[in-house]
């Protein structure tokens, strides 16, 4: 049998063992609350991001579609500012390094000045847009498409543009976009299928009236020409002679 003294130390290695274990469980849980806690916050950023602002400033480009098909490339290019997000952006603010023009040529004669200082007043850098809504697009006539990527003398090729907003989080954001017209010229413009279709049917369609125009006038000419009258000829009736 072991001795009091063998007790009190196999009584004493329990309970340190018994400290250890409690330790380590203390550990495992604190790690456990610690990995938690990250994973909501990863989690809450993760649902943030998601539900979050996003205002985007960007050239937009609409191709002008043609009935006769391979035409060359037609169309408006316009400067946008969009809110893509799934809530609204709150104190948007807009600002570009250098002021925004384009050509004169597509402007009335000294129309030019008096839309850019519009547009140019809604990037100088203060709130114009307090409450941006989600899908809410603003868009201002740049240059009609392929003539605007035409280098010109004063008309810069790029611009870069701030964007600083708040969400309805509290969350506030500051984004940098760069537009580059040497690089939106780069970018392919399909013409979308249905658009397509549709000026093909209305190709068919003035075919159609012009074969029917056709048609009628040709009727009309034939109603309207004179019939020359039927003459009868009567044949003589042969009389019989008397026999002698």
């Amino acid at each position: 049998m072991p001795t009091a003294e063998e007790w009190q130390a196999l009584f004493g290695a329990t309970v340190l063992g018994a400290l250890a274990f409690t330790w380590y469980q203390i550990r495992q849980v604190d790690s456990s609350n610690r990995e938690l806690v990250h994973a909501n916050e990863r989690t809450r950023q993760a649902n943030l991001e998601i539900s979050r602002p996003r205002v985007q400033v960007y050239l937009q480009m609409d191709r002008q579609v043609s009935k006769s098909r391979g035409q060359p490339l037609e169309g408006t290019m316009f400067l946008a500012v969009r809110n893509s997000g799934r809530s609204p952006a709150l104190n948007v603010r807009l600002s570009v390094d250098i002021p925004f023009t384009s050509i004169d040529g597509f402007f009335k004669p000294g129309m030019m000045p008096t839309h850019f200082a519009k547009v140019n007043s809604v990037f100088d850098g203060t709130v114009r847009f307090p409450v941006m809504n989600p899908d809410a697009a603003y868009v201002w006539f740049f240059g009609r498409v392929p003539r605007i990527f035409d280098v010109a003398p004063g008309v810069p090729r790029r611009y870069e543009v701030t964007v600083t907003y708040d969400s309805s989080a509290g969350q506030s954001y500051k984004e940098q976009m760069v537009l580059d017209l040497d690089v939106e010229r780069q970018l392919e413009l399909p013409v979308p299928p249905l658009l397509r279709i549709g000026k093909d049917i209305e190709v068919v369609g003035d075919h159609l009236k012009s074969i029917s125009r056709s048609v009628t006038t040709a009727s009309r000419a034939t109603a309207s020409t004179p019939v020359a009258p039927v003459v009868r000829v009567r044949r003589p009736r042969l009389r019989r002679g008397s026999g002698s």
